[in-house]
């Protein structure tokens, strides 16, 4: 799975850095002005999350190479998972802010539960770990 875990690694932290940038400088073309403030503050929560767990995955992704186990291919697909829907989720709200987005709301929340059993999943593969 290593090579699986690095693609995704290389592909969420080029996406993360891109909306990073596009968050700081182009947000307002299409935000309102009275709503700018409020969505440039989720927009670097989302992509502070992003990141840091681009960066949880890369550490799955070396561990996995030296010590393969079903603990931490859960921990990375739940940080995957987690990254789309919890980050994505909220991009996506803020690009459309204002647009009746209906059930697109809940998966902010569902990937934040994705997010937190990724790192639960990581402390079990530490705990089972022979290392």
């Amino acid at each position: 799975m290593f090579r699986t875990w690095i693609t995704l690694v290389s592909l969420f932290g080029a996406v993360g850095v891109a909306l990073a940038a596009w968050s700081s400088h182009g947000l307002a073309s299409f935000i309102p002005a009275e709503q700018l403030a409020v969505a440039a503050e989720r927009a670097r929560a989302a992509s502070l999350h992003h990141l840091l767990h681009t960066l949880a995955l890369f550490g799955v992704a070396l561990w996995s190479r030296q010590a393969p186990s079903g603990w931490l291919n859960l921990a990375g697909g739940l940080f995957s998972l987690g990254i789309l829907c919890f980050a994505g989720g909220i991009y996506v709200l803020r690009i459309f802010a204002g647009i009746h987005t209906g059930p697109l709301i809940n998966v902010v929340p569902f990937g934040g539960f994705c997010l937190i059993g990724g790192w639960l999943a990581l402390g079990v593969a530490g705990w089972k770990s022979r290392c």
